[in-house]
């Protein structure tokens, strides 16, 4: 009976900080390992499974550790598992994908695992029966960023010469875990990354066949798969006919020449023999026809180490390969597009529907295709459709409010974004998105329509004007009787009472019309609070260059007017500061609370 030799890996910080630092790898990967060794859990041995964390993790030293588990130590029957928790990225210069040591620099791909090159010079040479290397990467970098195609894709990470590789042989499985990319967030449940939940999740119970207690990568891969999520849905790259069982007694594996003599020749007998392939995106390998009862049976057969076909395992393996159909037509789809060749693509992702009706990824894609020509009604009914079958799916109401946007409807759109920010709060995207609403829903009012209504703004127009032009005449009174208030006090120094109500009422309603003015309304009347400032400035300088010597001979005269003439002087200087430092804060306040946004907002839904 064969082994399974495991390598589990982990790193958060790297040297280069190109990478940011991850909350979760190193405890993913340390806690795999313990479940899978522990008794209550997968039972592997100890002794065949090795840990490789934080700075240790060189590229160097998982280099030899992978030469030295794959080439040294593996042999016939054996399962080599490989799980890496860290950073990946793209080199810009050749399009392939790396993996990041501890010391990896992102501009010297030398300094990174080339997954090509360990796939041929590796993997393939290896006696191991099966080899799978698990990725829960975070994939960095411009170039990543420029070849994904959905907020959360990492296919580019595979490329086509490694896809390619992988056909060529069998039992040689890449399995990538999320869609995590520099741009989305990681995310953690029960104190561990949530790709790793829930695999442990999986293969402590729901990827179990109900019989023998087996857990294989297959079951578990269609397990995560049935999951909500955009980030966390797997991919798998590769093929194999016999099942990856995890969990459970290892089964005895036939030579790979006598049970499956060629590529081909699996290829030549799918459809005859029922057996299934367990393939991933851009594979062109066999899809197998589970039309008939003996087809479903033998595939059960190909599954479980035990010959059982019993009809629950059955609608499992048909399900699966549903599924696997699906995802090879939506590559397909893909690649045609990335060719321009949009009505073949169309079609491929309506073969899709006609199998699932509600697969995620081929309405999503269908959306995206019919909003990115111009088709946005049919777009919008895609849309709906995918939230109407996930309601918590963010990258969908960003969607909505996209085509929403682009159809004029507005108001609509802030409410779709809204939502979209509500679910994923960290999304720069959907940040952009708001901001683009809003500015049409403040700026390009004329253009808007919004739904059983008639936008009529001329009305508008003449109210603000109305209220601009009476807080202009209450701030320019305020002035006049606060100035008059003041003057009094030197001209008629026996009413004082009078004078300080005249400069009291003067004041507090010049601050009062500045501040609420540009709270609610913005630039224009903070632009005439500093003109009145301005101008009460000018008195007191006018004041200073004209009458200084008439009044500082009154003042010699009759002393008791110094007091009146210096209050004349602070009170002007107060008129010319207070407001202007009022008028500034209810700006910065109106525009911290939105208050203008919302203003224009309920004008215009009168």
């Amino acid at each position: 009976m064969g082994r399974r030799l495991g390598l589990f890996v982990g790193i958060n910080n790297y040297l280069d900080p190109t990478f940011r630092p991850l909350q979760y790898a190193e405890t993913d990967a340390k806690a795999f390992a313990q479940w899978l060794v522990d008794a209550r859990g997968a039972g592997w041995n100890p002794a065949d499974v090795h840990l490789s964390l934080g700075m240790e993790a060189t590229k160097e030293r998982l280099q030899a550790q992978l030469i030295q588990l794959c080439a040294h130590a593996a042999e016939a029957g054996d399962l080599v598992f490989v799980y890496f928790a860290g950073h990946a990225f793209i080199d810009e210069a050749i399009g392939e994908g790396f993996l990041a040591g501890s010391n990896t620099i992102y501009r010297q791909p030398g300094s990174a695992i080339h997954l090509l090159s360990l796939m041929r010079q590796v993997l393939v040479p290896s006696r191991a029966s099966q080899v799978v290397i698990m990725l829960d990467c975070f994939q960095t970098g411009t170039a990543w960023n420029t070849l994904r195609s959905t907020p959360f894709d990492f296919r580019p990470l595979i490329g086509p010469a490694l896809q390619q590789a992988l056909q060529q042989c069998q039992g040689r499985i890449f399995y990538c875990a999320c869609r995590g990319n520099d741009m989305a967030s990681e995310a953690g449940e029960k104190g561990m990354g949530v790709v790793l939940y829930r695999t442990i999740v999986g293969l402590s119970g729901p990827a179990k066949h109900p019989s023998t207690g087996h857990a294989t990568l297959q079951q578990l891969y269609a397990h995560v798969a049935s999951k909500p999520g955009a980030q966390l849905h797997p991919q798998i790259f590769g093929q194999e006919l016999r099942p990856i069982v995890l969990v459970g007694d290892m089964p005895a594996f036939v030579p790979a020449a006598s049970a499956v003599p060629s590529f081909s020749a699996a290829r030549a007998s799918a459809t005859s023999t029922g057996q299934i392939t367990f393939q991933g995106v851009g594979e062109s390998g066999p899809l197998v026809d589970l039309s008939s009862q003996s087809a479903g049976a033998a595939a059960t057969g190909q599954l479980s180490p035990s010959n059982s076909t019993s009809g629950q395992l059955s609608l499992t393996l048909m399900e699966q390969n549903r599924q696997q159909q699906c995802m090879k037509l939506l590559q397909q789809a893909s690649q045609l597009l990335q060719a321009q060749n949009i009505l073949e693509a169309l079609g491929l992702i309506e073969q899709v529907l006609q199998i699932n009706p509600t697969f995620i990824d081929a309405l999503t894609l269908k959306g995206h295709i019919l909003g990115s020509t111009g088709n946005f009604p049919e777009a919008l009914v895609t849309v709906e459709q995918l939230i109407q079958i996930e309601p918590n799916n963010a990258l969908a109401w960003n969607m909505q409010a996209v085509l929403l946007t682009n159809m004029g409807r507005f108001r609509e759109a802030l409410v779709a974004i809204e939502r979209s920010i509500a679910l994923d709060p960290q999304n720069p995207e959907a940040g952009a998105i708001r901001r683009t609403i809003q500015a049409n829903l403040t700026h390009n009012l004329d253009k808007w329509q919004p739904a059983q209504s008639t936008y009529e703004p001329t009305p508008v127009r003449r109210s603000r004007a109305r209220s601009f032009l009476l807080s202009a005449a209450l701030q320019i009174f305020a002035l006049v009787i606060g100035s008059a208030g003041a003057a009094t006090l030197v001209l008629q120094p026996h009413l004082p009472v009078i004078a300080f109500l005249m400069e009291s009422f003067g004041l507090a309603l010049l601050c009062v019309l500045a501040a609420r003015g540009a709270f609610l309304y913005g630039m224009g009347r903070l632009l005439f609070t500093i003109l009145l400032c301005l101008v009460a400035a000018g008195a007191l300088g006018g004041i200073y260059k004209f009458e200084y010597t008439r009044l500082v001979n009154k003042i010699v005269a009759n002393p008791a007017l110094m007091v009146p003439v210096l209050f004349l002087a602070f009170w002007l200087i107060v008129a010319t500061i207070m407001p202007l430092l009022l008028g500034i804060g209810g700006f910065i306040a109106g525009a911290a609370f939105g208050v203008r946004k919302k203003s224009w907002r309920t004008s215009f839904s009168r």
